[in-house]
């Protein structure tokens, strides 16, 4: 199977992985209020590569629904320079894929050990950034082949929304997520304009990705 064959047989499967997290959310948002501190006071975010675009997502969803400052970690202050920030009341959310990225759970047990609580977003339970997490909250995308990351990509994004629609506290709400499937699956079945977008571009140098907010590149 050729390598675009294995990606777009992944990106076909993001209806079904987006269904069955959306379907464990009621368990997920308990389990993410169980940890929550009783003054939540932050959150730090911690990723690598396109999970750090989802953490950025993640920042937007979260900062929006709840009031509260989000940051996003600078690993390399932990792991090579030695900081334990003093995170009380904070909640450290890992970010990865496949949750063995050494740097992100390295620096989830250091913020751990600051006092932060920790929520690991991955599809892998038994990996190291799960390890380090008070909470799991496993995407249920099963095995990713290709390179680039899919269908556990939007399931990233999808999971903050379960998370900041539990910790929102600004009268913030996600809208239904019913238009939101009809849509990934209509995408999904019909590819046409995203072939035509990938043959007019696929002769360019440079491409620049113009985005603000919750649709920053």
């Amino acid at each position: 199977m050729s390598a675009g064959a294995l990606m777009a047989g992944e990106i076909a499967e993001q209806p079904r992985v987006i269904t069955g997290l959306l379907g464990r959310g009621a368990a997920i948002g308990a389990a993410v209020d169980a940890v929550r501190p009783s003054v939540l006071r932050g959150f730090v975010l911690v990723a690598r590569g396109s999970s750090d675009h989802a953490a950025i997502y993640g920042r937007y969803m979260l900062e929006h629904a709840t009031g509260c400052p989000v940051a996003l970690a600078a690993p390399s202050l932990h792991t090579r320079y030695g900081v334990v920030p003093e995170l009380d009341g904070f909640l450290a959310v890992g970010v990865s894929q496949s949750g063995r990225t050494p740097e992100v759970a390295a620096t989830m047990q250091i913020l751990r050990a600051g006092g932060a609580r920790t929520v690991a977003i991955c599809n892998d339970e038994t990996s190291p950034l799960a390890a380090v997490g008070d909470v799991v909250v496993q995407l249920g995308a099963g095995e990713e082949r290709a390179v680039p990351a899919t269908k556990t990509f939007t399931a990233q994004l999808a999971a903050f929304a379960l998370i900041a629609q539990t910790l929102a506290r600004t009268g913030w709400a996600p809208p239904p997520w019913g238009p939101v499937l009809d849509a990934l699956a209509a995408v999904v079945a019909d590819d046409s304009d995203a072939r035509t977008a990938a043959d007019r571009l696929s002769a360019a140098e440079r491409l620049v990705q113009v985005g603000r907010a919750f649709l920053y590149p």
